[in-house]
């Protein structure tokens, strides 16, 4: 690990482009976990989304962007409760 790769001559901090940081790679020297990490955030997302309930704040106006990716244009205010089993 190198810190100092993150700052410059003057103390700041050095600007890199986030593309140079992709999760996975690409390629055929792609990550070999890549597909197993995959399924365990399934599995992790689906665990919450079964244990508990989210439901938009009474009250909150959603506004939205739509572009190749949705975007929220303000937060999004959710309440979280414990589903009862």
């Amino acid at each position: 690990f190198k810190p100092e790769r993150w700052i410059t001559e003057r103390g700041g901090i050095r600007y890199v482009p986030s593309h140079q940081f992709t999760t996975f790679s690409g390629g055929p020297r792609s990550c070999l976990g890549k597909e197993v990490s995959l399924i365990q955030l399934k599995m992790v997302v689906a665990a919450i989304l079964w244990r508990y309930k989210f439901q938009v704040v009474e009250g909150h106006r959603v506004s939205y962007t739509m572009s190749t990716v949705l975007q929220m244009e303000n937060e999004l205010r959710v309440s979280v409760s414990r589903r009862s089993t």
